[in-house]
């Protein structure tokens, strides 16, 4: 190909991308916005290809999963047809030190020491009453209120 055919070629590539692209009123026709997106699993990454958030569905509902940037499980949440809702958050290490939970009494807190034993735990009774339980280092029951 001589030179001037690939100078004009190549205008006309130039051309045709920027009316394509910078000049098309329909700028709506070239981004489209999504309704809905449907997957069984999302994975976003990091700048180096690391997973940072998982959503994700599985037999009994759906789950989100954050992982720090040492790839280790910092917090989750789940949603299940026999417990209701679970959200976890972890420390650095990958012990569990805060949970929110439901089961069929009510709702639950527990707050844990950083090797991963309760040290308060809060919940609802049978009876619709309020309990709220405190551990020494070792997980072991101190005492109940009431």
């Amino acid at each position: 190909m001589k030179l001037f055919e690939r100078i004009f070629l190549y205008s006309v590539i130039a051309i045709m991308a920027f009316q394509l692209f910078l000049i098309d009123e329909k700028v709506e026709s070239q981004v489209r916005v999504q309704e809905e997106i449907r997957a069984k699993r999302i994975v976003l990454v990091n700048d180096e290809g690391q997973r940072i958030v998982e959503l994700w569905a599985y037999e009994e509902g759906g789950a989100i999963s954050v992982y720090n940037k040492d790839g280790t499980y910092a917090a989750g949440m789940v949603a299940s047809k026999t417990s209701g809702g679970r959200v976890d958050i972890y420390n650095k290490i990958g012990y569990p030190i805060a949970t929110m939970a439901t089961d069929e009494e009510g709702g639950i807190i527990k707050i844990s020491n950083n090797i991963g034993n309760p040290i308060v735990g809060m919940m609802g009774t049978s009876k619709g009453h309020g309990i709220i339980t405190v551990f020494n280092r070792d997980g072991k029951i101190l005492g109940s209120l009431p």
